[in-house]
C-alpha cells in the first residue's frame, strides 16, 4: 500500500510542472482572466480599460528579461485551456473578443509585450 502511495505521489509531482503555467501564473490586473507569462511584470501605469455597450477594449503592457519566443510559446500553450483559439501568431479569439499580443525586443534592454483586447463589434 505504501508503495502505491509513493508511486502516486511521484506521478503527481511529475505532472505538476506541466500544469503550473496555466493555473499558478500571475494574472494581468487590466484583464483579470489573462495570465502573465513567467518573467514578465505588468506596467500598470500604462494600461487603459474601456467598457462600452459593444464590449470591452483593453490595452495592457508588460516587460521582462525573457525571450520573445518564450512569451509567444507561453501564450500558445496556455490560452487554449482558457477558451482562446489561435488565429495566427500573437492573435487569439474567444467568443466575440480578439486578443492581440505584440512582442518586441530585446535589442538593448528587456522584452516588451503589449496586449490589445477588443470586441469583434468594434
Amino acid at each position: 500500500m505504501r508503495r502505491w502511495i509513493a508511486v502516486l505521489f511521484l506521478l503527481a509531482a511529475a505532472a505538476a510542472p506541466a500544469a503550473a503555467p496555466v493555473w499558478a501564473a500571475e494574472y494581468l490586473k487590466a484583464v483579470s482572466d489573462l495570465p502573465l507569462a513567467d518573467g514578465l511584470k505588468e506596467q500598470l501605469d500604462k494600461a487603459t480599460v474601456f467598457d462600452t455597450p459593444l464590449g470591452r477594449i483593453v490595452n495592457a503592457y508588460a516587460t521582462g528579461n525573457v525571450t520573445p519566443e518564450a512569451v509567444l510559446d507561453f501564450y500558445d500553450d496556455t490560452l487554449p485551456a482558457l477558451g482562446w483559439e489561435r488565429e495566427k501568431a500573437g492573435t487569439y479569439q474567444r467568443k466575440k473578443e480578439i486578443l492581440k499580443i505584440d512582442v518586441w525586443g530585446p535589442d538593448a534592454g528587456p522584452t516588451n509585450v503589449s496586449y490589445t483586447l477588443s470586441s469583434q463589434n468594434q
